[in-house]
């Protein structure tokens, strides 16, 4: 069935623009300003925001959750417009994780929307065999968790880079040690920065928030855009509506979403809507996972390989 989302206000690289889609087979078939002069079913959205389905980071989940809090975990994701997970499994010595990887894989069979599957692991279990690994896996995201004891700038670099040849995993900074000073969580980021620039690795400089949109330069170093957290041509019915009235503007008159405080008035994954004002229709196994056939293929000229 073909149809037109019509005169909708589009949420893209922080600009709004006022556009229409024409909608085929659960896919953005064409996209302009005006369709007026085109004959199909239209839905009039001109009291809406339009912003692609949100990519969130999580992670909580673990294989032993049961239903009953794996669907409760979602429902938080739901409500606030995510329609893409990247789940994070924690690594602590490299020979789990083929185990590991296949417990979460079952988990998240029953899961209502598409998602990725990362790692986290210590420096000190990031070696170029468990790259190798990683890489047979189809796993192209690794959270490395960086202490007080780590020096960064003694790692073999080199042989994790050269692991990676062909197709670079991307490593992410992540820091839970509560007992190091904002000081010092600083200083461990900008070395983290130095070696992962003078290594030419595929890296974020930062740590990642989870259960908050990921950015779009995020999704580009990633690998996951455009297939992810976009609205394009020939790209998923992944979207979320808000309504103007609802939300307040910035002082450049633009809309402006606060993720605590603006939830979506409707939200799409592949076409189908998942969430009505709150009202969440779970549907288990509906989601599938994601891969990244290249990593950072879209990735800003500032970084390179």
């Amino acid at each position: 069935m073909c149809y037109i989302m019509d005169k909708v206000k589009l949420l893209k690289n922080d600009s709004i623009e006022k556009t229409s889609l024409l909608i085929n087979q659960d896919k953005i078939e064409f996209m302009r300003h005006s369709m007026d002069n085109i004959k199909f079913v239209r839905m009039d959205l001109s009291s809406y925001l339009l912003t692609p389905g949100y990519v969130m980071l999580d992670f909580y989940l673990h294989s032993l959750l049961p239903f009953k809090e794996f669907k409760r975990t979602f429902m938080q994701y739901l409500v606030r417009g995510c329609t893409t997970l990247l789940t994070v499994v924690d690594i602590d010595y490299e020979k789990e994780l083929l185990s590991k990887l296949k417990q979460r894989r079952h988990l998240m069979i029953n899961s209502p929307i598409d998602y990725y599957i990362g790692v986290k692991l210590s420096l000190k279990t990031l070696t170029p065999s468990l790259i190798r690994k990683c890489k047979q896996q189809n796993i192209s995201i690794i959270f490395v968790e960086l202490g007080k004891g780590d020096k960064i700038d003694s790692k073999s670099w080199g042989w994790i880079r050269d692991a990676m040849f062909s197709n670079p995993i991307t490593l992410i900074p992540y820091i839970a040690d509560e007992e190091l000073t904002s000081y010092k969580k600083q200083k461990l980021l900008q070395e983290w920065v130095k070696q992962m620039k003078e290594n030419r690795l595929s890296s974020i400089d930062t740590c990642l928030e989870p259960g908050v949109p990921l950015s779009k330069n995020v999704l580009m170093r990633l690998g996951v855009y455009p297939a992810k957290g976009d609205i394009r041509v020939g790209g998923q019915l992944n979207y979320n509506l808000y309504l103007l009235d609802e939300m307040n503007d910035h002082t450049d008159g633009k809309p402006m979403i606060n993720i605590e405080l603006n939830s979506p008035a409707f939200t799409s994954h592949h076409g189908k809507i998942i969430n009505v004002n709150g009202d969440i229709t779970f549907q288990p196994g509906t989601g599938e996972e994601c891969f990244i056939p290249i990593s950072g293929r879209f990735i800003p000229q500032t970084v390179s390989f």
